[in-house]
C-alpha cells in the first residue's frame, strides 16, 4: 500500500484470504466505526478501540478527531490504552486521539486509523504535504509514521478517510487495495 503498488496490495489480500481473518472498513463517515464497535464489542469488556492518526495532518479535528501536540500530550498513554470503557480516559470512549509516537509497539484489537492530509495520494503517487527542514528525509519520516498507524490492529481495524476533495485519490487507491472498485 505504501509503495503505492494497488494491484500487489490486493492481490496479497486475496492471495491470503486477509479481509475474513482481519477486516478492514474503508469509511467516510466516522459514526459508522462508533456503532460498530458498540455492537460488535458490547458483551466484551476487555476488548479496545480506539483514534489514531498521524501527527501532522491537519484537516482531522474537524471530524471530532484532535490530534493535535496540545491534545495528545495530555492523553495518558496508561490509561488510555488500560482503563476501562465507561472510563472517559479510555481509547474506547472514543474522546481522545493518539498519534504514531504513543502508538508505536502497541495494539489495539480494532483501532479507527484517520489517513490525514499530510500525506496523501495525488496524480498517481503518495505525496508529503508537510515536512520540517530540519528532517534528512521528510517523506520516508511521513512514511513510517503511516506504516506504524496501519499495523496497530490485532482483529481488523477501520480507515477513516475524510469526505474531502483532496482526500478522493487517497480514498480510491485505498478502495482498489482492498478489492473494493
Amino acid at each position: 500500500v505504501l509503495d503505492g503498488d494497488a494491484d500487489t496490495a490486493k492481490q496479497i489480500i486475496k492471495d491470503n484470504n486477509l479481509l475474513k481473518e482481519f477486516p478492514i472498513y474503508l469509511i467516510q463517515d466516522i459514526s459508522k466505526a462508533n456503532e460498530y464497535f458498540f455492537q460488535r464489542y458490547e458483551n466484551e469488556p476487555e476488548k479496545k478501540y480506539g483514534l489514531i492518526a498521524s501527527a501532522k495532518a491537519k484537516n482531522l479535528e474537524k471530524y471530532g478527531i484532535d490530534n493535535s501536540y496540545f491534545a495528545t500530550r495530555k492523553v495518558s498513554t496508561g490509561q488510555w490504552y488500560a482503563d476501562k470503557k465507561s472510563s472517559l480516559f479510555s481509547c474506547c470512549s472514543l474522546r481522545s486521539c493518539i498519534t504514531e509516537f504513543a502508538a508505536q509497539g502497541l495494539e489495539l484489537d480494532f483501532p479507527i486509523m484517520c489517513w490525514g492530509d499530510d500525506f496523501i495520494r495525488e496524480n498517481g503517487k503518495w505525496e508529503l504535504k508537510v515536512g520540517s527542514k530540519t528532517q534528512k528525509n521528510p517523506y520516508k519520516i511521513r512514511k513510517n509514521s503511516y506504516r506504524v498507524l496501519l499495523s496497530r490492529g490485532r482483529e481488523g481495524m477501520f480507515i477513516f478517510v475524510p469526505n474531502e476533495p483532496k482526500m478522493s485519490e487517497t480514498y480510491d487507491f485505498l478502495k482498489k487495495c482492498l478489492g473494493k472498485n
